[in-house]
C-alpha cells in the first residue's frame, strides 16, 4: 500500500512583532483585505498590511512629493489646463538641461533636476528600509543587493554616463514617452545597440532569468501535491515534495537544483541583467561612438552598408523634417548658420 505524504502546514508568521515597535514609525499600515477572484486562479487572495518604518515613510513622502512636482510641471507645460494635461499625459516630458550646471529655469531643465533629486532620495530611503529590515531579523542581504543593482543601472543612465559625456541632456526625459524615445534614439545615435557585447549579455541574462522563473514555477506547480510549494520550510528540512521536485527537475532539465540553489540561479541571472546593462550603457559614447563599426572591426557582424567613418552622405536626398505640420516650431536653419560660421572663419 502506497504511503501518502501529507503536505507540510504553511509557515506561521505572527501578526505583529516586538521588533515592529523598535522604530518610531514601526507600525503596520492599512488593513488586510481579500480579492476572492484571485483564489479561483490559484493565487493568494490577501493584500495588506504593509510595514514602512522611518526609512519607508520618508521614501513614500519623497515619492509623493515627486508626483506632485510632476503634476505641477505638467500643468506648467500645458498652460495650466488640467484637461489638457490629462489628455496629453503620455506626451508630457520633463527635459534635462544642457550642460552639467543648474538649469537656467524650471521649464529648461529645472523641473527635471528637482524631480530627479526627489526620486533619488526616495529610492535611497527605500534601500535604507530594506537594509533595516534585514539587519533587524538577521537575514541575508540578497534583497538589498538586488535593489542596489537596480539603483546602479538607474544611476548609470541618469547620472554617471551624463557626467562622463559632459551634459545632463544625455539622460532620458522624464515622462511616459521620454524613456521610450531615449531608448530608441540611444540605439540609433550610437550605431545599433544590438552589436554592443554587454547588451548581448544583458539579453542573455534577461531571457535566461525568464526561462528559469518559468521552469521553477512549472516544477513547483507540478509537484505541489507533494508539498513542494512550502519552499521556506523545505529549504530548512527537505521532505518528499522537494525530493520529487529535484528528481523531476533533473530528469527534464538535465542538471541539478534544490529548493535553495534554484533561487540562487534566478537571483544571479536577474542581477546580471542590470549589471550587464549598466556596463553596456556607460561604455556607449565613451569606449566607442558606433557599435556597428565596433562590431565590424571585431568580427561580430559583416559590413552590410556604408559606415559612419566612410565620410559619405548616407542619405544624399534627405530633406529636413517639416515639424510645423505637427504643431512644433520649425528647426533652425543650420545650413545657413554653418555657412556663416565658415565665412567668419575665413
Amino acid at each position: 500500500m502506497a504511503t501518502v505524504i501529507a503536505p507540510l502546514p504553511p509557515v506561521q508568521i505572527p501578526a505583529d512583532s516586538e521588533l515592529d515597535h523598535s522604530d518610531p514609525a514601526g507600525i503596520r499600515l492599512g488593513f488586510p483585505f481579500r480579492i476572492e477572484l484571485l483564489g479561483r486562479l490559484g493565487l493568494d487572495t490577501q493584500f495588506g498590511t504593509v510595514w514602512l518604518g522611518t526609512w519607508g515613510l520618508l521614501s513614500v513622502m519623497l515619492g509623493g512629493m515627486a508626483a506632485l512636482v510632476y503634476v505641477w510641471a505638467g500643468l506648467t507645460l500645458t498652460g495650466g489646463d488640467m484637461w489638457t494635461f490629462i489628455r496629453e499625459f503620455a506626451n508630457v516630458q520633463l527635459l534635462p538641461p544642457n550642460g552639467l550646471g543648474a538649469a537656467p529655469s524650471l521649464a529648461e531643465g529645472g523641473f527635471w533636476q528637482i524631480e530627479m533629486l526627489l526620486l533619488a532620495f526616495s529610492t535611497i530611503c527605500w534601500a535604507g528600509r530594506c537594509y533595516e529590515r534585514l539587519v533587524r531579523y538577521s537575514w541575508r542581504p540578497y534583497l538589498l543587493f538586488a535593489w542596489l543593482s537596480a539603483m546602479l543601472l538607474t544611476a548609470t543612465i541618469f547620472v554617471f554616463r551624463p557626467l562622463l559625456m559632459g551634459t545632463w541632456s544625455e539622460a532620458p526625459a522624464l515622462g511616459w514617452l521620454g524613456d521610450l524615445d531615449w531608448a530608441q534614439n540611444f540605439s540609433v545615435l550610437w550605431g545599433n545597440l544590438y552589436y554592443n557585447p554587454w547588451h548581448m549579455l544583458a539579453i542573455f541574462f534577461l531571457f535566461g532569468s525568464t526561462m528559469l522563473w518559468g521552469m521553477h514555477g512549472a516544477t513547483i506547480l507540478a509537484t505541489a501535491a507533494e508539498g513542494s510549494h512550502h519552499e521556506a520550510a523545505e529549504i530548512k528540512d527537505m521532505h518528499s515534495g522537494s525530493h520529487k521536485a529535484m528528481l523531476f527537475w533533473r530528469w527534464t532539465m538535465a542538471w541539478n537544483a534544490n529548493p535553495k540553489t534554484i533561487h540562487d540561479w534566478i537571483w544571479w541571472y536577474s542581477v546580471g541583467v542590470v549589471l550587464a546593462s549598466a556596463i553596456g550603457i556607460i561604455s556607449t559614447g565613451t569606449v566607442t561612438t558606433d557599435w556597428y563599426v565596433w562590431g565590424v572591426d571585431h568580427g561580430i557582424v559583416e559590413q552590410y552598408g556604408p559606415m559612419s567613418r566612410d565620410k559619405i552622405n548616407l542619405l544624399p536626398n534627405a530633406k529636413p523634417l517639416d515639424l510645423t505640420v505637427v504643431g512644433l516650431p520649425a528647426p533652425p536653419n543650420t545650413t545657413a548658420g554653418a555657412n556663416a560660421a565658415q565665412g567668419a572663419a575665413k
